[in-house]
């Protein structure tokens, strides 16, 4: 049976920054999962047959039950993942992670101080650094992960050479979502989107290091290299929960198929795989250039969330592809 591997989790919609770009400001601040209904999120997904388990936010640490879920995950040998802002990744918080083998995915939004700090705010590039130390003291695995929008993409290559100094595993880039604080003004258009994705094949045959594309599942199309990779949603076996438990059929869309305090993993996936629309995006009746595309078994017509939100049709093909454009 198809089963769910990894659950997205947005463990909290709380933040102590606001950032122009951040989708989960769309999120309330109250009526999220208690810490006990939390922890019996983490069983129940071992039970349902999840292998990983990836924490966002918000900034996932001001729950103050965040470690006690990552831990219940690892005894139950589920691995780990969080993105986060590093403002509270000290020492001590470090060493914890370390013990629980988590991998954090740090927010860097620019190559430069002064960029980063344009889209996150004053002093958030010194707590970047701090947590970077502290990561490095107790040998955490990290990665690092720009949202890329207008205002920072002319740093791509600069930002993958500082992933790289830093001592990140990976480098990711994720193009903004108009959902939440970020408004159409910031998004990248398609000739943007071309020159990242040509900025990155260049980066990587220079710098000899891994990226990996999310949210961007037409990248193939320009990128050559081995060493960046670009996943596709529509055949992924992710489920997406939010702050208050709803299952998603996306994080940056509100189009909830059961709510998780009513309902197992399990069942809520079954329920959600067998929902017209799912199957009607799984298998999209694609026209051209979509028809035509040597992508088109694995992307499907790319992002629908992208497609929903911008153009207000969910089947529409993704409007940042290149060749949906035109521009390639």
């Amino acid at each position: 049976m198809n089963r769910p591997r990894v659950l997205i989790w947005l463990l909290t919609s709380q933040c102590n920054l606001a950032c122009r770009h951040c989708y989960a400001a769309r999120f309330p601040r109250h009526g999220e999962l208690e810490p006990e209904q939390a922890l019996a999120v983490v069983r129940n997904a071992a039970e349902a047959g999840i292998s990983h388990v990836a924490l966002t936010g918000g900034e996932v640490f001001l729950r103050r039950d965040a470690l006690e879920v990552i831990r219940q995950a690892c005894k139950l040998g589920m691995s780990t993942s969080v993105v986060s802002n590093g403002s509270m990744l000290d020492e001590e918080m470090a060493r914890q992670l370390a013990d629980c083998g988590v991998f954090i995915y740090l927010s860097i939004d620019g190559a430069s101080k002064e960029t980063h700090e344009k889209i996150r705010g004053r002093g958030t590039w010194d707590f970047v650094i701090s947590a970077v130390e502290a990561m490095q003291k107790f040998d955490l695995r990290f990665g690092t992960v720009m949202a890329v929008s207008n205002l920072n993409y002319a740093e791509v290559q600069g930002y993958l050479s500082l992933a790289k100094e830093l001592g990140a595993l990976v480098g990711c880039l994720i193009p903004v979502m108009p959902a939440g604080r970020a408004g159409m003004d910031i998004i990248l258009n398609p000739e943007q989107m071309m020159h990242v994705l040509r900025d990155v094949d260049e980066a990587v045959a220079e710098l000899d290091f891994p990226v990996s594309l999310w949210c961007t599942p037409f990248a193939r199309l320009v990128v050559k290299s081995k060493r960046i990779s670009a996943g596709f949603c529509r055949t992924s076996n992710d489920i997406d929960l939010d702050p208050q438990g709803n299952v998603l059929l996306c994080d940056v869309l509100d189009i909830a198929f059961a709510n998780i305090k009513e309902k197992g993993i399990s069942e809520a996936w079954q329920e959600q795989e067998e929902h017209p629309l799912v199957k009607s995006l799984t298998s999209p009746n694609l026209h051209e250039p979509c028809l035509a595309c040597p992508l088109k078994n694995k992307c499907r017509g790319g992002c629908f969330a992208r497609a929903k939100i911008i153009s207000g049709d969910i089947q529409a093909p993704d409007p940042l592809c290149p060749r949906v454009a035109g521009v390639l």
